[in-house]
């Protein structure tokens, strides 16, 4: 069951907007990463939770923790930021629940590099071609409940 769900990339708060128009009844924290275009008056203005924040640092959680994490391009965006993206992958392990879901959109080179992280941290994981002739690929996680 998802609950809370944290999208990294929040854009104009379009997954919070599917979430909603789905009738889902789940809490979503829109980030904007600082160094993109900062949306975050127009998230807030839809009556959308949301935050600024830098993803070469960690994310302050407490006491939440997240049944599903989104982001689209967020893996393009922190490499222009001389981001270590295996600390990226680390804090979103850290912040997501057990057998929770993490779906990362980017184009094929940072995508594949994330699926081999991703298999070293021990999630299962698979890269979905979306097949509409562009170099964009979903990368679908899950946490074990239990590491191996």
């Amino acid at each position: 069951m998802v609950r809370n769900v944290m999208d990294m990339n929040a854009h104009y708060g379009g997954l919070n907007a599917a979430m909603l128009e789905a009738s889902k009844s789940v809490w979503v924290m829109n980030v904007v990463p600082l160094g993109a275009r900062n949306t975050l008056p127009l998230i807030l203005d839809r009556g959308f939770a949301g935050i600024l924040h830098n993803w070469c640092e960690p994310f302050p959680t407490y006491p939440r923790t997240y049944d599903m994490i989104h982001a689209n391009g967020l893996l393009s965006h922190i490499s222009s930021q001389d981001c270590s993206m295996l600390e990226l992958l680390l804090e979103m392990d850290r912040i997501l629940r057990p057998e929770g879901w993490i779906i990362l959109s980017d184009t094929l080179g940072p995508i594949e590099k994330a699926r081999m992280l991703a298999t070293q941290i021990r999630w299962e994981a698979r890269v979905i071609d979306l097949q509409n002739g562009s170099d964009q690929r979903l990368l679908v996680c899950q946490k074990p409940f239990t590491r191996k």
